[in-house]
């Protein structure tokens, strides 16, 4: 298919060199992806990588007892499924949609034989891959030292960059696995931030109503996470939101 550029919607993508997208554009195909759609499972292979532009993705590492916990976020910023062009494809976490929307797709052993031709491609890649482990590096920390109110506003922060608007659709299934923590927990947390006039919070939905006021309330996990992330990648992780 032919893409314009312009129009593309993934950072990465968008960001390539012409000779490298022309590597990968005869393979790219968008689809619609639905909320709680299944990426892939532990166990899988990993054999097509997604460019969210529009959908975010969320990996989710499981425990045997059958708790679940987010690691990282995915969406218009970067992909999903490039480290499988270069090492194993065996999938070793669940991946799902999270928000509803578009997603740019290709089949991984293409990608694997793109960056075959080109070192550029390969930085790139790399960069990327690079930038989502320094998330998952920082969410272990986040996990372990922040209160839930802080990170909640970091998962509110982090899942609108990478959406389309200001009103989020996280459930509370949703945080409750994002933030490791029980569904009463989250709806406490949700109300103090309610109360504080940060967001509407309703079933299903959140609507930053103060984006100031979460980025002075969120930890500081929200900006070293964008600052690695620009810093590895050459540039800052788009931002959807000037509420």
């Amino acid at each position: 298919m032919n893409i314009a550029r312009s129009s593309v919607g993934n950072s990465f993508l968008d960001h390539l060199q012409d000779a490298d997208y022309g590597l990968l554009e005869p393979y790219l195909s968008e689809k619609m992806l639905d909320r709680d759609a299944v990426i892939h499972e532990p166990g899988d292979r990993v054999e097509v990588v997604y460019f969210p532009n529009g959908a975010v993705l969320s990996v989710i590492t499981l425990m045997e007892d059958g708790r679940s916990v987010e690691s990282s976020t995915i969406g218009r910023e970067s992909a999903e499924g490039m480290l499988a062009a270069f090492g194993s494809q065996l999938a070793y976490n669940r991946v799902i949609c999270q928000i509803r929307g578009h997603c740019f797709t290709m089949p991984t052993v293409r990608l694997k034989e793109a960056a075959a031709k080109s070192m550029a491609l390969t930085d790139d890649l790399m960069r990327h891959i690079q930038g989502n482990t320094a998330q998952v590096e920082q969410s272990v920390a986040c996990n372990a030292l922040h209160n839930v109110e802080e990170r909640l506003c970091r998962w509110i922060l982090m899942s609108a960059d990478r959406g389309d608007g200001k009103i989020v659709g996280l459930t509370q299934e949703y945080l409750a696995i994002m933030l490791g923590v029980q569904r009463t927990t989250v709806t406490q947390a949700a109300r103090a931030l309610q109360a504080a006039g940060l967001i509407n919070y309703a079933r299903g939905a959140i609507e930053i109503v103060n984006r100031k006021g979460l980025e002075e309330t969120v930890c500081e996990c929200y900006g070293v996470v964008n600052n690695k992330f620009s810093t590895l990648v050459g540039r800052e992780q788009p931002r959807r939101l000037a509420v």
